[in-house]
């Protein structure tokens, strides 16, 4: 328990402060049920299509596309640059001209996500109808064309989500994830009883359409849940037929640097992906034993990281809006601490159980995920949670720069660490594996042959991991260092070396 002088001092009332805490372990919750769904579905994919990994690869990689757009537009730089204007908005001229905010950037978004949406997939059915061919690069083509719609629904529940936390309300926002797994889920039950009468040597390739469509209808959900819930709460948004708002200004010149910022995140995770694709072909499933690191990565990131930066950046913008940098400061350093408390922890333990954590949830005895599968995954998964820490404190630091109104510096950091992670992917994934090259004993414990791992013994795909982690901790260096010039008012005060001494001691 820290101490009453490690407290913040300047952290808003006590009962602010519970509230805060007790928001972040409802999402907390929330997000844990999700992402042990989302473990769930991950291996369910894996088993389904068994020996024809390259399935599985095609799949991961078909939703990964709409998926890039939705980060940017919903979830990523446009609910980003929206909230701190919404909670300003709700704040000094009340509900009504934040519903006619809400309503305006609703409709702006849709349209935008919607004719995305279409090009996206026009793009991909022309693509395949020139080329003329079937197999692996089809199924890639056909599934993201189907996956696209998914996107505009999944944007609209992210703003709706946006509203309901910039009125403090986290709780259904961080379930939406929880309705997306379900909907995969039914796809997958859908596919095995109805389709295939429970014979799993029954399923075909053309199932991952079948998946698709519960997917989408899944987005479908999330869309209608939450209109009630803003209802509730005095927010009724409509199509807007005019975009005359003055806050709608200032969401849109700050979508822009913010879009670039994120854009340039999510560019970095589809050039990934691109990469493990193109390992995929010569060592078939990089791309599914990198996916299945990050899922089990992301349940640590996802129950305490996100959680922790999305019920701060409310308060962060809160007080950006009041000119109070003492106020955000301390909410700063109380997201850092927990992040610090709850994420080494688990990020070391994850690290020390990570073969048998995914020799218990992926291998079957019929080894159609085999031992040098399970070790592929499991390095995949040390590497990736030897960087949670930074993963957290990235998320945190970015709301910090976007609640005062600051997109430039983060967009900066972002491009640099875009042309740093290319880099250290190209030469990473050819570095030879050091454990397998100097101590060979888990090669022959399981009777691994060198064929079944990347050519060379390389890191491989796993590389790929490595690459994220340093990139992501020199980004992390340097937001830090942005934000301390621009808090140095405070933190050369008596209040801001307190603060600082708590994060220290933490």
């Amino acid at each position: 328990m820290p101490s009453k002088e490690d407290a913040p001092l300047s952290g808003g009332a006590p009962d602010a402060v519970g509230d805060n805490v007790r928001s972040t372990w409802t999402v907390s919750l929330l997000t844990m049920v999700s992402r042990v769904l989302g473990y769930v579905r991950l291996i369910i994919l894996v088993h389904m299509f068994g020996p024809m990994r390259w399935v599985s690869d095609t799949f991961i990689f078909a939703f990964r596309i709409p998926n890039l757009f939705r980060n940017l537009l919903g979830e990523g730089a446009f609910s980003a640059a929206f909230l701190p204007a919404f909670v300003k908005e709700n704040g000094k001229a009340g509900r009504a001209s934040a519903t006619a905010l809400g309503s305006q950037a609703l409709t702006l978004l849709a349209g935008l996500s919607g004719l995305a949406a279409a090009a996206g997939s026009g793009i991909c059915l022309l693509v395949d109808a020139v080329r003329g061919g079937g197999g692996e690069v089809s199924l890639a083509l056909r599934l993201t064309a189907l996956f696209f719609p998914f996107m505009p629904l999944v944007c609209i529940a992210a703003l709706l989500g946006g509203m309901l936390q910039g009125l403090r309300r986290f709780a259904l926002p961080a379930a939406l994830s929880i309705i997306l797994n379900l909907g995969f889920l039914a796809g997958f039950a859908y596919v095995y009883w109805w389709r295939c009468g429970g014979d799993l040597a029954a399923i075909t390739p053309g199932a991952a359409y079948a998946i698709a469509v519960f997917v989408i209808a899944a987005g479908a959900v999330e869309v209608a849940v939450q209109i009630p819930a803003l209802w509730i709460l005095g927010i009724t948004v409509r199509p807007a037929l005019s975009f005359r708002h003055p806050a709608l200004g200032t969401t849109l010149r700050a979508f822009i640097p913010a879009a670039a910022g994120l854009g340039l995140v999510q560019i970095n995770a589809l050039v990934d992906s691109l990469i493990a694709g193109a390992l995929s072909l010569s060592s078939p499933g990089a791309l599914t034993y990198l996916e299945i690191g990050q899922r089990f990565m992301q349940l640590p990131l996802g129950v305490f990281g996100a959680a922790i930066a999305t019920t701060a950046f409310p308060e962060f913008s809160s007080a950006a809006a009041d000119r109070d940098d003492a106020r955000l400061l301390s909410h700063l350093v109380r997201a850092g601490r927990m992040s610090l408390f709850l994420i080494l922890p688990t990020g070391a333990v994850l690290m020390a159980l990570a073969d048998p954590v995914i020799r218990l949830a992926c291998q079957r005895p019929d080894l159609v995920f085999g031992h040098a599968a399970v070790y592929r995954a499991s390095l995949a998964l040390v590497l990736y949670a030897g960087g949670l820490i930074f993963y957290s404190f990235r998320q945190i630091l970015v709301r910090a720069f976007y609640a005062k109104g600051d997109y430039a510096f983060p967009v900066k950091t972002a491009l640099a660490m875009a042309f740093l992670n290319l880099i250290l992917n190209l030469l990473l994934i050819r570095c030879p594996d050091p454990y397998l090259r100097y101590d060979p004993s888990y090669l022959r414990h399981w009777n691994i042959s060198p064929v079944e791992l990347a050519p060379g013994m390389a890191l491989g795909e796993a590389g790929l991991a490595l690459a994220t982690v340093v990139t992501a901790a020199v980004d992390v260096v340097l937001l830090a260092f942005g934000l301390r010039r621009r808090l140095a008012p405070v933190l050369s005060g008596a209040a801001g070396r307190a603060e600082l001494g708590a994060f220290a001691r933490t």
